[in-house]
């Protein structure tokens, strides 16, 4: 199955499809709803506007927002010559990875704001050899604050994009500036907005958000064995990156970076901000399906990857048809 996907051809896209229908058949059953709170950023207020729309549309809408962004995702680091050779394993991997908890499978603020952090992370891995840094670095910086905004336990994107920064360009403090004027430039707007209607105050309201949390899953079994296995496929990647790091170039060694940060920083944020867990780790998925897509292009064997592929899909299967409060 995953050789399939091993080549850049129109079957294996519509081989994709079939992965994300046939992983997620429960909707015949359990329908995705729309999942978000007031809590959650200023996307709530969009999504909160769908709810009118019946479980069939709510369902294909799910379906076309995950394999757009795991196309897009696999066009990005294709388009960055990450791999040794190009296919769609990195969109295989978005696809079972988001299907792995059962409340992903529903439409949440985190699934569409990945949308952004996917746009971002491409406009970021462009700083290398670009030709015009600090319109490329402002835009970043408005993509990272349009995205914070959006959807407020993806703060940590603020932080990816200065580390970006860091190790894509030699350090000139305007362009650090330019950067911090690009994130604040959404805020400013804002601010401006609500300083016309005389509503300052809802800036303090949403302070609440900032709180320790302290999680318990009411499965913590499942929880260990799910974040486990996607967890090994991560570390099997990482380490094929390491293994095979001196034959790639400069710029994907410091693109692999980037991805290892983002990997890293998104998982605090489910423990101090309110109502983050566990939809907020959504935002880990597209660094980590970037090095799970590693464990099933650089093995010359297939069972390795034959059998990666089968634990994630057996692991969905479970989670979403016989565990039900995971």
């Amino acid at each position: 199955m995953v050789s399939i996907f091993k080549e850049k051809s129109a079957s294996a896209v519509f081989s994709l499809t079939v992965v994300s229908i046939g992983t997620r058949l429960f909707f015949l059953q359990q329908p995705p709803v729309i999942n978000s709170s007031s809590d959650d950023g200023l996307i709530y207020w969009v999504l909160s506007r769908l709810t009118f729309m019946p479980a069939v549309a709510i369902a294909l809408l799910y379906h076309a927002i995950i394999i757009l962004q795991a196309l897009r995702l696999n066009y990005a680091l294709n388009d960055l010559r990450m791999y040794p050779r190009q296919g769609y394993t990195t969109a295989l991997a978005y696809v079972l990875l988001t299907a792995l908890v059962p409340v992903w499978n529903n439409l949440s603020a985190a699934l569409v704001i990945n949308s952004m952090v996917i746009w971002l992370l491409f406009r970021i891995m462009k700083l290398y050899n670009s030709s015009s840094p600090r319109s490329l670095v402002y835009n970043i910086g408005m993509i990272a604050g349009c995205t914070v905004l959006l959807y407020f336990p993806s703060l940590p994107v603020v932080l990816v994009s200065f580390i970006a920064l860091a190790v894509f360009r030699p350090f000139r403090f305007n362009e650090w500036l330019i950067l911090l004027l690009g994130i604040l430039t959404p805020f400013y707007f804002l601010g401006g907005y609500l300083f016309w209607n005389d509503r300052l105050e809802t800036v303090l309201q949403q302070l609440h958000i900032f709180d320790l949390q302290i999680i318990r899953p009411p499965n913590l079994a499942m929880n260990m064995l799910t974040f486990s296995l996607a967890g090994l496929g991560i570390v099997s990647g990482i380490y094929l990156w390491q293994a095979n790091s001196g034959r790639m170039v400069i710029q994907v060694r410091k693109n692999w970076i980037i991805l290892f940060f983002m990997v890293i920083l998104f998982i605090p944020g489910v423990y101090f901000m309110k109502n983050a867990w566990p939809n907020a780790l959504l935002l880990c998925v597209p660094a980590a399906a970037a090095f799970i897509a590693n464990t099933w292009q650089y093995p010359k064997k297939v069972f390795v990857p034959a059998l990666l592929f089968w634990a994630f899909v057996a692991m969905i299967i479970v989670n979403n048809w016989i565990v039900t409060n995971f």
